[in-house]
Order: structure tokens, then C-alpha cells, then sequence
């Protein structure tokens, strides 16, 4: 919207600062008694052109055309998009801190394997002093959901990007917070998963509303797992 923003100043300037600086000035040569007589030519710098006119026209049917439901749902859906990279990067460093802790314990474990005497003694001495004798439980969970975590954010993004091309969910989502007046609801709290018991559909939750989206692209993509989801660039 950055074109329109500016197309819409340059307009309310010349329509708006420039007309009230025109006025002013020809006004002056309408009191009784002036004798002042501009040039023909005088007048140009304050005209609309053509081309501002078409630079705004241009910018503004972009802007009409990107503010159907349809449209700011796909945006919607690219900035989900986005989220779930963030969530699977988080994700990602809580693997690496529990694979982190996990290791404490099986650099000690390979002291007392491989170690001396001295070695063994030391190794037990600090694992007793830092309640390092076993691998954690909270460790064995932290990282198992974090890969499970990771796996989830990696479909959950690639079945949005995929469904993003859908034109049929994005009108089904378009028309579920039309239908339910919901519209600044659903932009502003709207979140994204997997059903439980369909793992092929996406629900998007808002208060109080839902709606669970169905996709060929699923299909087309599972079918064939060498074939990855091409977008445009956005």
C-alpha cells in the first residue's frame, strides 16, 4: 500500500494545499480597483496531470483489489506463514539446549568407559555434585517435544502454503468471519493447527468462531514426496 499512500498525498496536495495557494494568489487580482493580469501560462504548475491522475489510479485499483476478504486472507495466511517459521526456530533451540543437557550426562558416561582411574573418580565426583547421576526426565520430554514440535510447525507452514493456492479455502475462510460479522476478530486473534483427528485439515480459531479448511493441495503434495510447494515470491 506504500504506492497508493503516496499517490493519495500527492493528490490531497494538489487538490487540497495547491488549490488554497492558487486562490489565494488569484484572489488578489479580483479586488475592486486591481489591475493585476497574470500569464496564461501561470496556471500549469497548478493543474492535475494526466500522470499523477493514472499513478493514482493505478495504485488505488491495486489497493481496491487487495482489500477484498479474499485478499487480506491470503495475507493473513503469509503472516501465519511466518509465525510458524518463528515457532519451529524456537523450537529448534529447545532441542539444541536439551540434546545440550542429554550430552552433560553422556560426556561423564564416557569418562567412566573410557578413563583412568583418576578419571573415573573425578567424573563420578562431579556428577554427584551436580546432579548430573542420570539423564533428567524433564530433558527426555523437553526434547522429544521439541521434535515433535519442530515436525508440527514444518507441516503446519507447508500445508498453509499450499492452501494458500486453494482459491475454494480462501473463499471458505473469507466467508466464515463475513458470515459471522467477525472481522476484526478474526484478523486480530486468529490462530492455526492441525485437526487432531483429520490431519489433513486446518482449523483457524477466533473467539468464540472456527473453521476447518480442506485442501486438494494436501494430495498433491503427500502424493509425491519428492515434490516440494513452489510459491511466488510475496
Amino acid at each position: 500500500m506504500t504506492d497508493l499512500a503516496n499517490a493519495t498525498s500527492d493528490i490531497n496536495n494538489i487538490i487540497g494545499a495547491n488549490v488554497a495557494e492558487y486562490s489565494q494568489w488569484t484572489q488578489e487580482s479580483m479586488v475592486d480597483g486591481s489591475t493585476i493580469i497574470y500569464n496564461l501560462s501561470d496556471d500549469t504548475e497548478y493543474h492535475l496531470t494526466a500522470t499523477q491522475m493514472d499513478t493514482f489510479n493505478q495504485a488505488y485499483a491495486d489497493g481496491l483489489v487487495n482489500s477484498t476478504p479474499e485478499a487480506l486472507t491470503a495475507v493473513l495466511l503469509n503472516d501465519m506463514i511466518d509465525l510458524e517459521q518463528g515457532t519451529y526456530d524456537e523450537e529448534k533451540e529447545a532441542l539444541t539446549d536439551a540434546a545440550k543437557e542429554i550430552a552433560t550426562v553422556t560426556e561423564i558416561a564416557d569418562k567412566l568407559v573410557n578413563g583412568d582411574q583418576q578419571t573415573k573418580i573425578n567424573a563420578e565426583a562431579y556428577a554427584t555434585e551436580n546432579d548430573l547421576r542420570a539423564i533428567k526426565e524433564s530433558s527426555r520430554q523437553k526434547f522429544n517435544t521439541s521434535i515433535s514440535g519442530m515436525l508440527e510447525a514444518s507441516i503446519t507452514k507447508n500445508m498453509i502454503e499450499g492452501y494458500a493456492q486453494d482459491a475454494v479455502v480462501i473463499d471458505v475462510i473469507a466467508g466464515a468471519f463475513m458470515a459471522t460479522n467477525t472481522v476484526m476478530d478474526f484478523f486480530m486473534n486468529t490462530s492455526v493447527s492441525i485437526d487432531e483427528l483429520s490431519p489433513t485439515q486446518l482449523n483457524l480459531d477466533w473467539n468464540d468462531h472456527a473453521v476447518g479448511v480442506n485442501s486438494f493441495m494436501y494430495e498433491v503434495y503427500t502424493a509425491n514426496p519428492q515434490q516440494h510447494l513452489e510459491m511466488q515470491p510475496r
